[in-house]
């Protein structure tokens, strides 16, 4: 591949990343959008989006499609590269692929979001995608009629567990405790939902089955018992772990490997931003898809003002 230096380079495309690039390319910058898989990041794994301004109800592929058709408006570089390794050397950037790629860049916005954290209990692994799966979306048809388990107190499960009260035939919402991290009319809506068995105070301790999940065991913190449920899938939705791995060398991450940003979404390496689910201010950060897309902003214009200097 010849040599070619771009202006900036941003990693990820998720709202974040896609609006950092509308507002680069914008300014005339020549940009450089680095992403693995689907445009939108998990926006294409969320069922319904009621909380975005411009738009009462839509769905989470829908919304990921028209962030990404006004994105590839402007004509932006665009490679389909998992980004293996991210240094600096003097002024300028080394962006290097797992395919072996190499991409220079002045400036790098860091957007390249979060995955789901695992239960870490005995079974999950061995049937991933035989039961266990980390996107409803993606999978809950699999079980239509079936009845399922969802594990998680916060956003997500609950969005989950509503989004699987329409295809499966129950739905066990597993928390390990009574208080729910979401808004309360999420939380009231998935209580009023008769499809919806909620277990409090309650931990998921072991999936089991032969070819395919068949039961799991639920621990109750109140009185240290275990039941059995039979299930045909289980949908852990815990929490996101920030995918950074590629800049741990650079020194820029948190105890939890978040990338350590300011208010104007710098890093301690100077040309170096981060903006979306990777980037955190402080821990009680709120994940959203209008605070990614503000943060996106946020880091482009700081980028323009740095390369001006």
């Amino acid at each position: 591949m010849p040599y070619v230096s771009y202006d900036l380079v941003i990693i990820g495309a998720g709202p974040a990343g896609l609006t950092a690039a509308i507002y680069a390319k914008r300014a005339l910058l020549k940009c450089l959008i680095l992403e693995k898989s689907l445009a939108g990041g998990k926006l294409n794994k969320t069922a319904d989006v009621d909380n975005y301004p411009g738009f009462t109800s839509i769905k989470g592929p829908e919304l990921a499609e028209k962030m990404t058709e006004h994105t590839k408006y402007y004509e932006i570089d665009w490679q389909p590269e998992e980004v293996a390794k991210l240094e600096k050397k003097g002024r300028e950037f080394i962006v290097k692929t797992s395919t072996g790629n190499t991409f220079n860049s002045k400036t790098v916005i860091i957007a390249s979001g979060a995955v789901e954290k695992e239960l870490g209990i005995k079974g999950e692994r061995k049937f991933t995608n035989l039961g266990v799966s980390y996107c409803a979306i993606c999978d809950g048809f699999l079980f239509r009629g079936k009845e399922v388990a969802v594990v998680g107190g916060g956003y997500s499960a609950l969005e989950t567990a509503l989004y699987m009260s329409n295809v499966a035939s129950k739905v066990y919402l597993i928390h390990r405790r009574t208080e729910f991290r979401a808004e309360k009319e999420i939380v009231a809506k998935a209580q009023s939902n008769p499809k919806i068995t909620f277990l409090l105070n309650s931990v998921l301790t072991e999936i089991q089955g032969e070819e395919a999940v068949k039961k799991v065991i639920v621990n109750n913190s109140t009185n240290n018992k275990n039941n059995e449920l039979l299930v045909d899938a289980v949908f852990p939705c815990i929490g996101l772990s920030p995918f950074s791995s590629f800049a741990h060398e650079l020194g820029v991450c948190d105890r939890e490997n978040y990338i350590a940003i300011k208010d104007d979404c710098s890093t301690s390496v100077p040309g170096l931003f981060a903006a979306g689910d990777v980037a955190r201010i402080n821990p009680n950060k709120i994940k959203q898809i209008v605070t990614a897309v503000a943060e996106g902003a946020i880091a482009a214009q700081s980028v323009i003002k740095y390369l001006k200097k």
